[in-house]
């Protein structure tokens, strides 16, 4: 394989040197489609009252124009490095979210098979997936090596279970070893994956071990492709991607020189989001500070964005049901709330609330939703005007880990998804029902097996 050629280092914020070295003006990082039209808060070109106005509220809207921008400036930053673009499903796992980024040619990495089943659905190329995550079942295994997946392992014993998956399927199953590489972020603790406390991955002696059985030939029927490693979401810098890949690739030569084949080295995620609306740091800082690492390593180069593809392109919408004006100040409640944005109640995340009509502000407001908790706060500080009980706003940056982490928490339907594309607004998921919330369960009990049936090859 070639020697990966370096990447300039690009100036501040991710903008790119021009041919004299000197930055080039480039559009904020990521790409925003929401803005003001004549006092309306519009994306693509069309009022979000508009868009939502057939669905009801609650409902989230994503721009597929504008996640198709920010893969193709992602994929552009690491093609000099010869890297392949995975898209982290758990971000937003939508299937006009993964079919668009399907046919822009994007990998994906999945952490259940739930989401494989989703990017199979939306059109994704298998044997351009790989398959995370800590706790992988016998039947999510055997869903992963049918289809040609590659499994990043995460445990001796889940090596185990995928050799005698692979065994009795009669299918080889490609592997590589996720790498715990002791390194600690300054981001969110609750975000922090690569630190020696942290559940994911093997230590590195471990690791060394799993790839020397393999070079010892116990583990027929898997092949051995290389190393994963993955240091936490939200880096505000590029260094620890690049102290993890310098850790992964130690590991890498090390199966080398044990005679493995070993060239795959996927370096994870964590391109960061400003959840502030400004520009965060780009792809390009990464991929340069990565080119380092690499060059002349003779590796595939792997990178997982999730939220830096999806967060700015999605947006919650909601409805003010009623004001509260109390001695602490003003409230709203909405609509919305923990149960379908939990970012708030979990990360203390803080999202940018905007009315859909522009209206003079009326100061600092406290914005709650209906879930019995008192962690149901979407919003403490939010500069609004004085809305009335119809009126809609919206909770910008919400693309990742909205819709995905939303739950049916005291009997409450999930919202609707809706996307925007070359100036056209579709439903991409109806809202639940109060009836569909009860269409699995039974109140008299029914047979085990008349209920729940084995898993099916979905077609392999």
């Amino acid at each position: 394989m070639s020697q990966s050629p370096a990447v300039p280092h690009p100036a501040p914020n991710g903008a790119a040197p021009t041919g004299d070295g000197t930055p080039s003006r480039r559009a904020p990082w990521p790409p925003d489609p929401f803005s003001y039209l004549d006092g309306r808060l519009c994306v693509g070109g069309l009022p979000l009252d508009e868009v939502v106005a057939d669905t009801g509220t609650p409902a989230y809207v994503y721009d597929l124009d504008a996640v198709a921008a920010a893969y193709r400036r992602v994929a552009a930053a690491f093609e000099p490095l010869g890297a392949r673009v995975l898209y982290a499903a758990k971000a937003n796992s939508n299937l006009a979210v993964l079919a668009t980024l399907a046919g822009l040619g994007s990998g994906f990495d999945v952490v259940s098979g739930g989401e494989l089943v989703r990017v199979l659905r939306a059109g994704g190329d298998p044997e351009a997936c790989v398959f995370a995550g800590v706790g992988k079942t016998t039947a999510e295994l055997e869903l992963a090596v049918g289809h040609g997946v590659t499994v990043h392992v995460e445990s001796a014993d889940e090596l185990d279970a995928l050799a005698e998956v692979a065994a009795r399927l009669e299918r080889p199953a490609r592997f590589a070893v996720r790498v715990n590489p002791d390194v600690e972020v300054d981001t969110h603790v609750n975000i922090q994956t690569g630190h020696d406390e942290a559940k994911f991955g093997v230590p590195v002696a471990v690791a060394h071990e799993l790839l020397a059985r393999a070079a010892r030939g116990e583990l027929g029927g898997l092949i051995p492709v290389g190393v994963h490693v993955h240091v936490g979401s939200q880096l505000p810098d590029p260094d620890g991607v690049a102290a993890g890949a310098r850790v992964g690739l130690e590991v890498l030569e090390a199966g080398r020189a044990a005679g493995l084949e070993l060239d795959w080295l996927d370096v994870g995620g964590g391109l960061p989001v400003d959840y502030g609306g400004g520009t965060a740091i780009g792809p390009e800082r990464f991929a340069a500070a990565l080119a380092t690492v690499v060059a002349g390593r003779d590796v595939r180069l792997a990178v997982e964005p999730g939220r830096a593809l999806v967060a700015r392109a999605g947006a919650l919408v909601s409805k003010v049901l009623y004001r509260k004006h109390r001695s602490a100040g003003r409230m709203l409640v909405v609509d919305t709330g923990m149960h379908h944005l939990l970012r708030p109640a979990l990360y203390q995340a803080v999202h940018r609330v905007r009315p859909l009509r522009a209206a003079p502000l009326a100061g600092p407001t406290e914005v709650v939703g209906p879930i019995c908790e008192s962690t149901d706060v979407l919003a403490t500080e939010a500069d609004l005007p004085d809305l009335a009980p119809g009126e809609l706003v919206a909770f910008l940056d919400a693309g990742a880990y909205g819709m995905t982490m939303a739950s049916n928490y005291n009997g409450q339907p999930r919202p609707a998804e809706i996307v925007v594309a070359d100036g056209v607004a579709r439903v991409a998921r109806r809202r639940e029902t109060w009836e569909e919330l009860l269409a699995s369960e039974t109140a008299t009990g029914a047979s085990v097996a008349a209920i729940q049936g084995p898993a099916g090859p979905l077609g392999w």
